[in-house]
């Protein structure tokens, strides 16, 4: 592996790194790189490396490939320990951090994706093209905010999963959750250590329907959950206005058993968040997908952490309801 910084010139630090943490999230988009290095102005021997907030840092693989390029956030020096240790984002985190406002009408969320990337710097790569045209507001949104409105309005007419994310220095929208290929974590093989957590302290299996005066209508129910747990039951209130079924729906999903999985195996550059595996395992086996990955590399070893998800998930960024059908909606409702 190799660690470049980019200030004036490309300065080439391996030979002085300590230890080096790559990591993402399903969640926070942005991957991280944490780099400690050697740098001691009292010994002749070891040459200054010229670093700042700011400056470009580049990591590529022993095959030379860069699965990494982004920015110094935040630094910390050590003279005790001869020691600094510097953070660093890739390019989403400029898609995270600027706002704007913009009204689309009738444009495609791949249409959309590379005029924020034209508007913040980045390099568009490979922009999954869904052919959907969307119409929102976007009031004060980030620009990743903005490209997951369009792929959620998308993904509410074809039920795709999508997914930002860099690759070396440009942005791909990749389909979520797709299997890695010629892949697999073997616990007789490559796999360190496996754990599982399963919990249904938050777990509703039985929903009572109630109208305006508490008087219940109907209970919707799974019966094999309750079967195998008892019941836990909330109440909802019938609104004419919503889709009774899908608010159901959207308590079972969001208030259902628990599963999380963890293994520690060989490192690979290919595992990260957003895309799935294979796991055979005596804990779990099937397909399973990356919600958190944490690659370490030190004294030549390289190691990785990954948690995984039991079902593809997108981080879905909702339009706003716009204040006319608020206006209507709320007119009903008082007639009534």
């Amino acid at each position: 592996m190799k660690i470049e910084i980019i200030a004036e010139e490309r300065q080439d630090i391996s030979r002085l790194v300590r230890a080096v943490t790559w990591s993402g999230s399903r969640i926070n988009v942005a991957r991280k790189l944490e780099v400690d290095f050697t740098q001691d102005d009292r010994d002749p021997q070891c040459p200054a490396i010229n670093f700042d907030n700011g400056y470009t840092v580049i990591a590529t693989d022993e095959n030379g490939n860069a699965f990494f390029e982004g920015n110094i956030y935040r630094y910390k020096r050590s003279r005790a320990e001869s020691n600094v240790h510097f953070m660093c984002f890739d390019h989403l985190h400029v898609m995270k951090a600027s706002k704007m406002t913009k009204e689309y009408k009738d444009a495609l969320p791949e249409d959309i994706t590379l005029e924020m990337c034209q508007q913040l710097g980045v390099i568009p790569g490979n922009i999954i093209a869904t052919g959907i045209p969307v119409s929102f507001i976007a009031n004060n949104k980030t620009g990743y905010q903005i490209i997951m409105m369009a792929y959620t309005e998308a993904n509410k007419k074809n039920e795709k999963l999508y997914q930002p994310i860099m690759n070396g220095a440009k942005l791909d929208i990749v389909e979520k959750g797709t299997l890695i290929e010629d892949f697999v974590l073997d616990s007789r093989s490559n796999m360190i250590n496996s754990e599982y957590e399963e919990s249904i302290e938050k777990l509703i299996n039985q929903v009572a329907l109630v109208d305006e005066q508490g008087n219940i209508i109907s209970y919707e129910k799974q019966d094999d959950s309750i079967e195998k747990y008892s019941m836990f039951q909330t109440v909802l209130k019938t609104d004419p206005n919503k889709d009774m079924k899908k608010e159901v729906e959207a308590i079972f999903k969001n208030n259902k058993v628990e599963r999380s999985g963890y293994v520690t195996a060989l490192g690979d550059y290919r595992a990260v968040s957003s895309y799935s595996i294979q796991v055979t395992d005596g804990l779990f086996n099937g397909q399973f997908w990356i919600k958190q990955d944490t690659h370490t590399f030190k004294e030549g070893q390289h190691e990785m952490k990954l948690e995984l998800e039991f079902e593809n998930e997108m981080n879905k960024e909702e339009v706003p309801q716009k204040k006319e059908e608020k206006k209507k909606s709320d007119k009903r409702k008082r007639k009534k």
